[in-house]
């Protein structure tokens, strides 16, 4: 879950919540672990933040591309008789 800040706010900075940092406005925030989203839900109720989903690109990996030998026949010569 991702938020982004509608304003400045003074809320939690870790888990049992005896820290506090300033999450600035139109910060994006990564909610990882459970005390996060819960965080995240209560800012979003209060109108502080709201929920966003950004789309990222899907890493692929990169066909090699098979070369085939090129087969050349022989040429063949007549004999002479």
């Amino acid at each position: 879950m991702k938020i982004k800040m509608l304003c400045d706010v003074s809320a939690s900075a870790n888990e049992s919540g005896n820290a506090t940092r300033i999450y600035k406005d139109s910060e994006i925030i990564d909610c990882k672990f459970q005390w996060q989203k819960d965080l995240a839900n209560t800012l979003v109720q209060s109108n502080l933040a709201m929920e966003i989903k950004i789309d990222e690109p899907k890493e692929t990996k990169a066909k090699k591309k098979v070369t085939k030998k090129k087969v050349t026949k022989k040429k063949t010569t007549k004999k002479k008789t």
